[in-house]
Order: C-alpha cells, then structure tokens, then sequence
C-alpha cells in the first residue's frame, strides 16, 4: 500500500502557485482556503501556503508522512518513549466523525520540522470531497 506524503511551504504568489501545479502540472486542488491551497500531487498533499507579515517565502517549512491511525499513534508513543521532545504533541480534531485528523510535530537531529498526520477519511478531508 502506498502513503501518501505531504509537503508544506510558503510562496510569495499563491495564485501563480495555484495556476502552475493545476495548469502546467495537471494536478488537482484540494482545500482552498484563500490563504493557502492543498495541491493533490500525483497522489501527495502539497500545502502550499501565501507568504505574509508572519511568515516569509523559505525552501522548505515542514514535511512527514500520513499515516493510518493506528501507526500515527505507534509512531507517537514510540517518539514518547525515547524522550523526543514534541513541538506540538498529538492533537486529535473532529474524532469521530468522517474529518477526523490528528497531527504531530517534532524535530530532527539536524532541526528540520516534521509533521506526522492521519485522516480518517484523506477524501473528505484532504480533497475537500463532500461526506
């Protein structure tokens, strides 16, 4: 079974963001929510988010995986057993319902941000299909 992988990052022109991976790359939006767009790529998220006063366009903000629950939740109590500080400790939002999601962060050795996510339903959520 193939994971999909998400990518997060902050551009200074979302619209010509937008225009590149859906009319030059053929790919498919998710959610838009003005501010920033879910981009499926060949089958991964891309969370492509419009440069403002708080954060500036950089290579690379975040990335990690999305996971089944059940290993999202290994993987999380794993990092807690080894003493791996949280950035953000596992949050879970809409339990229970078909937009449930839960997310993570933490850092490398080398500092880079990583964002370990699950969705009960990635259709719903992700695309932004209707439930």
């Amino acid at each position: 079974m193939i994971k999909p992988f998400h990518l997060s990052f902050v551009v200074p022109d979302l619209a010509s963001a937008k225009s590149f991976y859906l009319d030059i790359l053929g790919c498919s939006l998710g959610r838009d929510s003005g501010g920033w767009i879910d981009i499926i790529f060949f089958g991964h998220q891309l969370a492509i988010h419009q440069e403002n006063e708080f954060v500036s366009a950089k290579a690379l903000d975040h990335f990690g995986p999305i996971l089944g629950k059940e290993e999202w939740l290994g993987v999380a109590e794993k990092c807690s057993q080894h003493g791996v500080t949280f950035e953000m400790k596992p949050t879970l939002k809409d339990e229970g319902t078909p937009l449930e999601a839960g997310k993570f962060l933490l850092k490398d050795p080398a500092g880079n941000l990583l964002e370990f996510k699950y969705y009960s339903r990635f259709d719903a959520t992700v695309e932004g299909k209707q439930v």
